[in-house]
């Protein structure tokens, strides 16, 4: 596995709100070590690759290799499940183990270890996914997800966490209680769920290793992840306009993605498609956001490949983090340092990150 780099988060303060901020990346452009492989070579060692994700990414490679040699590319359920699986088992890592710690709440280590351990032998056909929802409705939920799903407002919703005994409500409780940050909530500019389709038409042209780093819809930077997965649900739409809190909003579009994918009423998180001979365009709804490969294949070797990750979307310099942290007012440098730190968390960047507070 090669170094996977990390992220500095640079917030400029001139210790009455954050003037701007100042974002590096060391990630390396693993793609760049692909090209000129065999497509055998490739579907080897994509997943070695990246520790985060890595079902996703392997499995991404193969439905872009399979469409850019074959013009089509069929996705196994087997596959399918494997990738929902990777997915809950991200969502439950945040929602378990990092949140509660952040927040200085109890980590639920052993319902975690139990989940994360039902999960894989569910993506290994040995178990079904209802042997997860039952339990994620009794000892999270405390309701049926059909209930859950059926709750359409922030009021519905804070009368279920404060009734709840379970440690979701604590967590949810207090993340609302932080309210929108020190500044007025700004708009937040959501990436759609492509098709691979989709992908091939809106990015054509554009793939190359700049886009790769510093990818952009219509000339702007873009937030992906759970919350532009869901941005329809009427909850969602509902807790965003009355509390006006980007984290809160993401945690619960988490949660969200979860009981959508534990009930089977997601979408097919893989999708692939072959815009011209010998290329192929694989997108996968990862628990952090929308990932993309794309690859053109010529003489059995690899001539182009790019992989675009929801990381480069929401930590663009002008994307999301910098979005939620600009113009922040606030006098305390470790209140600030807080802030920035559930602001990061809420965005999930796939990769080690620190945080910096430095004055202007």
């Amino acid at each position: 596995m090669t170094d996977a780099g990390k992220l500095t988060l640079g917030v400029v303060w001139d210790g009455d709100a954050v003037s701007t901020t100042d974002i590096r990346s060391t990630r390396p452009m693993a793609a760049l070590m692909l090209k000129g492989k065999e497509p055998g070579q490739v579907l080897h060692i994509v997943p070695l690759l990246f520790s985060v994700c890595g079902r996703a990414q392997g499995a991404a490679a193969g439905a872009a290799l399979q469409a850019a040699q074959q013009g089509v590319s069929a996705v196994s359920a087997t596959v399918q499940r494997a990738i929902v699986c990777e997915s809950i088992q991200e969502h439950l890592w945040r929602v378990l183990l990092d949140w509660p710690k952040l927040l200085g709440l109890p980590r639920q280590e052993e319902r975690f270890a139990a989940w994360y351990a039902m999960l894989r032998r569910i993506a290994a056909g040995e178990l079904d996914m209802a042997a997860f929802r039952q339990e994620f409705e009794r000892d999270y939920l405390g309701m049926p997800v059909a209930a859950w799903r059926g709750m359409a407002s922030y009021s519905e919703l804070q009368a279920w966490w404060r009734k709840a005994d379970r440690p979701v409500a604590q967590l949810l409780g207090q993340l609302a209680g932080l309210g929108r940050g020190a500044h007025a909530a700004s708009e937040s500019r959501l990436l759609p769920a492509w098709t691979a389709a989709e992908a091939s038409q809106v990015c054509a042209g554009r793939w190359d290793a700049d886009f790769s780093a510093r990818p952009d819809w219509m000339g702007k930077a873009a937030e992906t992840g759970a919350w532009a997965y869901h941005a329809d649900n009427p909850m969602l739409r509902d807790v965003w306009q009355q509390s006006g809190s980007k984290p809160l909003t993401r945690l619960l579009a988490r949660m969200l993605d979860v009981v959508e994918m534990a009930s089977g009423n997601a979408l097919p998180r893989l999708d692939a498609a072959s815009p011209a001979t010998g290329q192929g365009i694989a997108v996968v709804r990862t628990a952090r956001g929308l990932l993309m490969h794309h690859v053109h294949v010529a003489a059995e070797r690899v001539t182009e490949y790019e992989i675009v990750a929801p990381t480069e979307w929401n930590f663009h310099p002008a994307g999301a983090f910098a979005q939620d942290m600009r113009g922040m007012m606030e006098q305390d440098r470790g209140r600030l340092q807080r802030s920035a730190q559930i602001a990061a968390l809420s965005l999930d960047p796939c990769v080690a990150y620190d945080i910096e507070v430095r004055h202007a």
